[in-house]
């Protein structure tokens, strides 16, 4: 990457919260790095003189995100952080980090930054210490994410003949618990509800209070201030 400090993208450097720590380190579980939409990271140190900049790149989920789009932006968001950022030197991003704080860790070595643009995100973590790899940027595909989190089932049924079905849309999944949960005893069906939509959530259970000819006592409210994911009907 060369730096040009020509950019056409508006770049807006915030410091990260610590609850988008993870965002900063690589996943260990694949099914993650697909659902957060992972283009891929660059690894960067500045050298022996703390004023080189050495840089490779990390592919992740086969490197399929990886656009030429991608490429351009991730140029411009690069030379943005090398012009006056946290990316000029060693001594510049320790200043940076010490002025704008971000920690990540506990123990304060390592300092994260975002940059969102339209399609994409960008996570620096920045280690201002000689003799460490100082700079890692996590990039993500927006887009890809908000795929991910459409495409995520909203609830799971299994029947004791060991068929399963997974559902994406809220209304299939409802009209299947109301058809198949009066001949569950024959046929062994379950279902877990995976979403925690509280309105979905409230009409499982609105179903199983109907079987039963009784009304459910818990308010939409009640759904809406409880955690309740993973909701199962078990045996009856």
């Amino acid at each position: 990457m060369k730096q040009n400090v020509k950019v056409n993208t508006p770049i807006r450097i915030r410091p990260a919260s610590p609850e988008e720590a993870g965002l900063f380190y690589s996943e260990l579980d694949e099914t993650a790095d697909e659902r957060l939409g992972t283009v891929g990271h660059v690894r960067m140190d500045f050298g022996s003189s703390g004023k080189g900049f050495y840089h490779t790149w990390w592919p992740h989920n086969d490197d399929q995100f990886n656009t030429e789009e991608f490429k351009g932006e991730l140029q411009e968001v690069v030379d943005v952080l090398r012009a006056d950022g946290p990316l000029k030197d060693l001594a510049s991003m320790r200043s940076y980090c010490y002025r704008n704080g971000g920690e990540i860790t506990e123990d304060g070595r390592c300092y994260g930054y975002v940059v969102d643009t339209e399609h994409y995100r960008y996570c620096l973590r920045c280690t201002p210490s000689p003799g460490d790899y100082q700079g890692y940027l996590y990039c993500y595909d927006l887009r890809q994410q908000q795929m991910a989190q459409q495409a995520k089932p909203v609830g799971r049924v299994t029947f004791a003949d060991g068929s399963r079905m997974d559902y994406t849309d809220a209304q299939e999944y409802l009209r299947c618990i109301q058809k198949e949960l009066p001949q569950h005893s024959v046929t062994g069906f379950r279902y877990e509800t995976l979403t925690d939509d509280p309105v979905v959530r409230k009409q499982v259970d609105d179903i199983l209070f109907d079987l039963y000819g009784e009304e459910n006592p818990q308010s939409l409210t009640d759904y809406e201030n409880s955690s309740g994911q993973g909701m199962k009907m078990g045996g009856m």
